[in-house]
């Protein structure tokens, strides 16, 4: 695989500004609320992307900050750029109302706390064009902290095989990073926005089967990790929704579509588990979610309602089992201060 990208010629840019379809349109999908502290930077980010052939669809999902401000000033200056708005239907609902504007043939990912490198488009575009085969290319990225400096690296797998396995037990991708064929994530469906979160675990399992994933190696993307972050405050809501998004590709092989309208029409997780036929599931894939992340009570006790069920009962006890190595490593012990530390917290 292609991994260190020339720049396009001159040719390649010429024909990108005449529109013709060897340098393709890409547009960038990006959502916000209330994201003013760091939305700045992800746009000028934008602005210096190298890539010719680009128009970013902004999306303000009930922003109460300057948001919407900043984004009409920027679309002011970049004629290529427009701003939507929705009224806080979530992350999910807006990337599919950006996508369902854009006119691209390649759909770009942009969070809006976080930066990418000038040439990272530049690259994906042309990895794609020499890799007809893959229908989602992300990047390795580097980690910033709150301030915007670089604390570490942020490694994803490379190798089908690799790429196949954490596509399994979660997600490939940093998810702000990966280009998109339209044609891959029309097949799909795109975003559903009943999953107020692990959005992108749910369109990855639901990718036609030849659509290719891939990585490069290259560190083109940084992500932010901040205490706004949804990484920080949605995470328990991101491992629910990414159980979910499993059980439902289980659904589909089983039976041949899932039960969405269900998820849409519930309230609260608990409401969609009391009324969910295959509830096991999700708690199985949950509680293993949570035993990745050294979350041990918390896994057994999903472990041990999936295991009432006969057809989870094996995996779910391989997993409990697990759970009692796992209690002895550091990740486990970090769970477990921060747990306490949450716990202190909320008796003051």
């Amino acid at each position: 695989m292609e991994h260190r990208d020339a720049s396009l010629s001159v040719e390649e840019r010429v024909a990108a500004l005449r529109g013709v379809s060897t340098t393709p349109l890409v547009s960038v999908l990006l959502a916000t609320r209330d994201g003013e502290r760091y939305l700045g930077e992800a746009l000028a980010s934008l602005e210096a992307q190298t890539y010719p052939a680009l128009e970013i669809i902004a999306v303000d999902d009930g922003s109460t900050d300057s948001s919407p401000e900043l984004l009409r000033r920027f679309a002011e200056r970049r004629k290529d750029t427009r701003v939507l708005r929705t009224e806080g239907i979530g992350l999910a609902g807006a990337l599919h109302r950006a996508a369902g504007a854009a006119n691209g043939l390649l759909f770009a990912r942009h969070d809006d706390d976080d930066r990418s490198h000038p040439e990272r488009i530049e690259r994906q575009v042309r990895f794609l064009h020499v890799h007809p085969e893959i229908s989602v290319l992300g990047t390795a990225a580097t980690r910033l902290d709150a301030a915007g400096q670089a604390v570490g690296a942020y490694t994803v797998p490379l190798t089908p095989r690799a790429i196949a396995s954490a596509a399994r037990r979660g997600t490939p991708f940093v998810h702000g990073s990966v280009m998109i064929r339209r044609a891959a994530y029309e097949a799909s469906g795109g975003y559903r926005a009943a999953f107020r979160a692990a959005q992108d675990v749910d369109l990855w399992l639901r990718m036609p089967p030849d659509a290719g994933f891939a990585n490069l190696e290259d560190a083109l993307y940084e992500w932010r990790a901040h205490p706004g972050g949804v990484f920080a405050w949605g995470r328990d809501h991101q491992l629910f929704y990414g159980a979910v998004a499993r059980a439902f590709a289980e659904e589909r092989r089983a039976r041949g579509g899932d039960s969405l309208a269900m998820l849409e029409g519930a309230d609260t997780a608990e409401q969609f588990l009391e009324r969910y036929a295959r509830r096991d599931r999700v708690q199985r894939h949950w509680g293993e979610s949570l035993l990745r992340e050294g979350r041990v009570e918390e896994a057994r006790r999903l472990l041990r309602l999936s295991m009432r069920a006969p057809r989870t009962l094996p995996a779910s006890a391989w997993w409990w089992g697990l759970s009692w190595p796992v209690g002895l490593l550091p990740r486990a012990r970090r769970a477990r201060a921060a747990a306490a530390a949450r716990g202190a917290g909320d008796t003051r």
